[in-house]
C-alpha cells in the first residue's frame, strides 16, 4: 500500500539519519548533500511522470525514485534534529567536569523522586534526590546576566519540595554535560540526552539553592496539567492502602519512582513490564471505559466518540505523553474521525499515517525499543484481527446449528472462541517481540504468554478501580475511601499473581545478544507476512463489494494456506537458527582481558578461548549502581552469563560494592578471597560474606603458591598474600591478592591495592617479569611506581582509575623505572583521549591493546 510504503521509507531514513548523527565525521555538509540528493530524486520523479513515457514499468520506477528521495529527505531531517542546536545553548560552554553556575529559567517538568539503586552495602546512603527539567533563559557571568538557551536536568538533594510547572527560578549548582560511555554496551547518557535535546545537567546540594524570581506564576497549559497530575497522585496516596500506592501510581499515572526493585524485576521476569509503563493498552482501556459508560447513559455513537477523543489526550498528557501513548491517542483520533465522516479507515493505513506523523515530529524515536515494540505489537493485532474476521467467521449452516444449542452451550462455545482468539494474539505478539527484548534487555521470557493470559481478566478490574479513584479527585476523601480499598485489593491481587509467576523456575533467562543480520531477517519475514495478510483482507473486501464472495473462494483459501505454511516454515527455520546461535558453545579467538572503566575502582574481566571467565574485583568508590552498570555492560558485550571465578582482592568496598548485583544477574560458580578478607572487621565485607552463604556460592580462600585454573590456555598463580601477614598490623590494601596471569606466551600482573611494606616485601621475594602490569593502588604514589616497573619490566602499564593528584609524578616514575615501557594507559583519565575500558587480546603469540571510546575500540599498541 502507498501509505505503508511511505511509512517504511521514512522510517528507514529516520533510522539512517539518527545512526549517522552518532559519528563526528558526518557533519553539516554531508546532511546538505543528502538533502540535495533527495531534491534531485523528487525532481527526477516529477520529470518522468510528466514525460510521454507512461508505461507501467516507468511509473513504478518513478515511484521507487520518489520513495528513495523521501528516505534521503528524512535522513537529513533526522540528522539535523539530532545534531543541530542553538549557538547560545549553555551546554557548549560546559565539559563533563562539573563547574559552578547560577542559571535562571522556567520549570517545564515538575520534580520527581530519583530512584536510587538498591544495594545491601549502601549503609549510609539515606539522601533523597529529586529531578526536574528547567528551560534555560540566562546564566550569570562575572556579575552580568547573559542570555542562553537549552534545557537542563536538575538533580537536587533533600526531601522533594513542591515546584509548580511554569515557575521562574534561579538555581545555583554545578553544571556539566552528560558523560559518554566508557565501556562497551554501556548506556550512552550523552547520546540519550542529545536525542532528547537536553544537553545540560545541574547538580544542586539542597533546596536553599533554588530561589523563585517572582511571586506571580505564569499560568500555562503544561502547568495546569502538572497541577492535575499532582492532585491525582495525592488522591491515590489518600485513599489507596499504603502498600499498594507505588503500583497504583505506576499503572495509572506512570510514576514508577516509588516501585521497589523487587517488584520491577518480578514484572520484567514475567514479560509484563509493559503494564508498569503507560502505553497503548492503558489508552485503550480508558477509551473503552469512557465509550461504554457514555453509551450506557444514552449518548449517541458520534457524541460518545467525540468525548472519547477529548478525554484520551487529557489522560495522555496527564501521564507524560510517551511515544506509545501518543501513538495510541492518534489512532483514537483516526478512529473518531472515521466515525464522524462515516468512513472506515483500514487499520494498517491508519497505523502508517500515525507513524509518518510521529517520524516527522520526532525522527530519533525510531531507534527506541519501546516505540518499535509498540508499533510491531499494534501491527500484529490489526493484521490478525482483519484476517481472523474474514476467515474465522461461520457460514450460514454453522450459524443455524449454533442457534439450536442451549444457552449454556452457547456460552461455553463463545468462551472457547474468545480463549482461542486471545491465545493466538498473545502468542503472536510474544513471537514478534522476542528478538527486540533479547537485543534490548538480554532477557528471554518464555512464561510471557501464560502471564498475559492469566492477568488479562484481572487487568480491566485493576484499571477500572484505579480510574474510578482518579475520577473522584474532587470528592471528599471520606466518601472515596471504600473506592481506594477496592482498588488496593485488585492491585494487591495483581502483584501477588505476578510474583507467583516470577517464582517459577525458568520463567526468565538471560540470553546472548542476537546478531543484527538475524534480527533483520526475522523482521523482514514478519513484515512480509503481515502485508500478505492485509493484501488477502483487501481481496476479500473487494469480493464483498462486487458480490462475488463465493466465486473461487475455495482455491483462494487453499492458496492462502499454502502461503501461510511457507511463511511459517521460513519463520521456524530462522527461529531455529536463532536458538542454535544462543545454545551453541561460545568460542573466542584468543584470550582477552578487559579492564573496565570504573572511575576510582576496579573490575577486570578475563575471557579465555574456551569461554571461561574470571572476574577480578567488582566495585568503585561511592556509586555501587554505576559500578554494576559498567561491569554488567562489559560482561554482556562479551556474551558472558556465567562467571567461573570471582576474585575479590581485599576488603575495601570500592573493590566489591557491585558484587550483590552481579550475584543477582549472573551465575557465579565460586568466589575466591584471602583469609584476611573473611577476618576483616569491615561491615561491608561481613555483609557480602553473609550474602555468599545465603545464596550458596562456594567460597575458596587462597594464599601465595595457590593456582586458579581459568581455562586450558590460561592459569592464575597467587603471589600474595602470605599466611604470615597479620591483619592487625597491615591494612586491607597490603593484604590484596596479587595474581600472575599466564596467557600462553604472555603474562599479566594483577596487583590490587598492594602498597607500602607489603609491596616492598613482595618485590624482595621476587616478582616475575610481565608484559602488562595493572598498576598497584589505582596508580597512586604509594604503589611504588618506579620500583615495581624496574622489577617486572612491563611493556604496557594499565591504571584502573585516574591516577589521582600525583599523576604527573607517577607517570614520569613509570617511564623512569624501565625504558622499555611502550604505553601507560588510564581507564579514567582527565581527557576523552585517555579514558575508557582497555582490552588486551593475546592470540598466536601476539598481543594487541585497544582502548574503548564512544565510537568503538581503537588500537593503542
Amino acid at each position: 500500500p502507498v501509505v505503508v510504503s511511505v511509512a517504511f521509507s521514512l522510517g528507514l531514513g529516520a533510522a539512517s539519519g539518527t545512526l549517522l548523527s552518532k559519528y563526528p565525521n558526518w557533519n553539516f555538509s554531508c546532511a546538505i548533500w543528502i538533502l540535495a540528493l533527495s531534491a534531485g530524486c523528487l525532481l527526477l520523479s516529477a520529470f518522468i511522470l510528466r514525460s510521454r513515457w507512461q508505461a507501467l514499468a516507468i511509473k513504478r520506477g518513478a515511484w521507487w525514485i520518489t520513495l528513495f528521495g523521501m528516505t534521503c529527505a528524512m535522513c537529513g531531517w533526522a540528522w539535523c534534529c539530532a545534531r543541530l542546536f542553538p549557538r547560545n545553548d549553555l551546554a557548549w560552554s560546559l565539559t563533563d567536569t562539573p563547574l559552578p553556575v547560577l542559571v535562571q529559567g522556567v520549570v517545564v517538568v515538575g520534580p520527581k523522586k530519583v530512584k536510587a539503586a538498591e544495594n545491601i552495602l549502601d549503609f549510609y546512603r539515606q539522601q533523597k534526590t529529586s529531578e526536574w527539567c528547567l528551560e534555560l533563559h540566562a546564566v550569570r557571568n562575572q556579575g552580568l546576566w547573559e542570555s542562553v538557551s537549552g534545557y537542563a536536568r536538575i538533580f537536587i538533594d533533600g526531601e522533594m519540595q513542591p515546584l509548580p510547572v511554569g515557575s521562574s527560578v534561579r538555581v545555583y549548582g554545578r553544571a556539566a554535560r552528560p558523560s559518554a560511555p566508557l565501556n562497551p554496551s554501556e548506556f550512552d547518557f550523552q547520546r540519550h540526552s542529545q536525542l532528547k535535546r537536553v544537553l545540560t545537567i545541574v547538580r544542586v546540594r539542597n533546596w536553599s539553592s533554588v530561589v523563585f524570581c517572582r511571586d506571580k506564576q505564569t499560568i500555562t497549559l503544561a502547568g495546569c496539567i502538572d497541577w492535575l497530575h499532582q492532585r491525582c497522585l495525592k488522591r491515590l496516596h489518600e485513599i489507596v492502602p499504603e502498600s499498594n500506592q507505588p503500583l497504583a501510581s505506576s499503572l495509572l499515572l506512570g510514576a514508577r519512582e516509588a516501585l521497589s526493585q523487587q517488584t520491577v524485576n518480578a514484572f520484567a521476569d514475567t514479560g509484563s513490564a509493559h503494564i508498569l509503563a503507560i502505553s497503548g493498552l492503558h489508552i485503550g482501556l480508558v477509551a473503552t471505559a469512557v465509550f461504554y459508560v457514555l453509551r450506557l447513559f444514552g449518548c449517541s455513537l458520534r457524541i460518545s466518540w467525540l468525548i472519547v477523543i477529548i478525554v484520551v489526550p487529557i489522560y495522555a498528557c496527564l501521564t507524560g505523553g510517551a511515544i506509545p501513548v501518543v501513538r495510541a491517542t492518534m489512532l483514537m483520533w483516526v478512529a473518531g474521525l472515521g466515525v464522524w465522516t462515516r468512513r472506515r479507515f483500514v487499520g494498517l493505513h491508519a497505523l502508517a499515517i500515525v507513524g509518518i506523523v510521529l517520524l516527522l515530529w520526532s525522527p530519533a524515536s525510531i531507534v527506541s525499543v519501546g516505540m518499535l515494540l509498540s508499533f510491531l505489537a499494534t501491527a500484529v493485532l490489526i493484521s490478525l484481527g482483519v484476517w481472523c474476521r474474514d476467515h474465522w467467521g461461520d457460514d450460514s449452516i454453522t450459524q443455524l446449528a449454533k442457534e439450536k444449542r442451549s444457552w449454556i452451550q452457547r456460552i461455553l462455545y463463545r468462551f472457547f472462541d474468545a480463549s482461542r482468539w486471545f491465545v493466538l494474539l498473545s502468542a503472536s505478539v510474544w513471537i514478534v517481540s522476542v528478538p527486540l527484548v533479547i537485543v534490548g534487555f538480554h532477557r528471554f521470557v518464555p512464561i510471557a504468554i501464560g502471564t498475559n493470559i492469566l492477568i488479562a481478566p484481572l487487568l480491566p478490574c485493576v484499571m477500572a478501580s484505579g480510574f474510578v479513584c482518579l475520577v473522584s479527585v474532587f470528592l471528599p476523601v471520606s466518601v472515596c475511601k471504600p473506592l481506594g480499598d477496592a482498588a488496593g485489593f485488585f492491585f494487591d491481587l495483581l502483584e501477588r499473581v505476578v510474583e507467583m509467576l516470577a517464582s517459577i523456575p525458568g520463567s526468565s533467562v538471560r540470553a546472548h545478544t542476537l546478531p543484527t543480520w538475524w534480527v533483520l531477517c526475522w523482521y523482514i519475514v514478519i513484515v512480509l507476512f503481515l502485508l500478505q495478510l492485509c493484501y488477502q483482507a483487501k481481496l476479500v473486501k473487494r469480493r464483498h463489494a462486487f458480490g462475488t464472495e463465493t466465486v473461487s473462494k475455495g482455491p483462494e483459501i487453499l492458496a492462502l494456506r499454502r502461503k501461510i505454511l511457507v511463511f511459517g516454515v521460513i519463520l521456524l527455520g530462522v527461529g531455529m537458527l536463532g536458538i542454535s546461535l544462543q545454545s551453541m558453545p561460545k568460542t573466542f579467538q584468543g584470550n582477552r582481558i578487559i579492564v573496565s572503566s570504573m572511575g576510582h575502582g576496579c573490575g577486570i574481566v578475563i575471557k579465555t578461548e574456551g569461554g571461561q571467565c574470571l572476574v577480578y574485583d567488582a566495585g568503585r568508590i561511592g556509586a555501587s549502581g554505576a559500578a554494576l552498570r559498567s561491569l554488567r555492560a562489559v560482561l554482556n558485550s562479551e556474551g558472558i552469563h556465567t562467571i567461573q571465578s570471582l576474585v575479590l582482592s581485599h576488603a575495601d568496598t570500592d573493590h566489591f560494592n557491585a558484587v550483590p548485583g552481579i550475584l543477582k544477574e549472573f551465575r557465579v560458580e565460586q568466589v575466591i578471597v584471602s583469609p584476611h578478607f573473611l577476618r576483616s572487621s569491615s561491615r561491608s565485607a561481613r555483609r557480602v560474606h553473609e550474602l555468599f552463604v545465603e545464596l550458596g556460592v562456594p567460597i575458596r580462600t587462597v594464599l601465595r603458591g595457590d593456582v586458579i585454573p581459568v581455562g586450558l590456555s590460561c592459569t592464575a598463580r597467587v603471589l600474595h598474600p602470605q599466611c604470615t601477614i597479620d591483619t592487625a598490623i597491615h591494612s586491607d590494601n597490603e593484604n590484596s591478592i596479587v595474581l600472575d596471569i599466564d596467557f600462553d606466551s604472555k603474562r599479566v600482573l594483577f596487583t590490587g591495592d598492594i602498597e607500602g611494606v607489603a609491596l616492598r616485601r613482595l618485590m624482595a621475594m621476587g616478582l616475575p617479569r610481565c608484559d602488562v602490569l595493572i598498576a598497584p593502588h589505582h596508580g597512586s604514589r604509594t604503589g611504588l611506581p618506579q620500583e615495581i616497573v624496574a622489577k617486572v619490566h612491563p611493556f604496557v602499564i594499565v591504571v584502573s582509575g585516574s591516577g589521582g593528584r600525583d599523576w604527573p609524578f607517577v607517570s614520569q616514575a613509570f617511564y623512569k623505572g624501565w625504558d622499555g615501557v611502550r604505553a601507560v594507559l588510564r581507564t579514567s583519565g582527565g581527557s576523552p583521549k585517555n579514558r575508557g575500558a582497555i582490552s588486551i587480546t593475546v592470540f598466536d603469540n601476539t598481543m594487541t591493546v585497544e582502548q574503548f571510546s564512544p565510537t568503538g575500540w581503537h588500537s593503542m599498541l
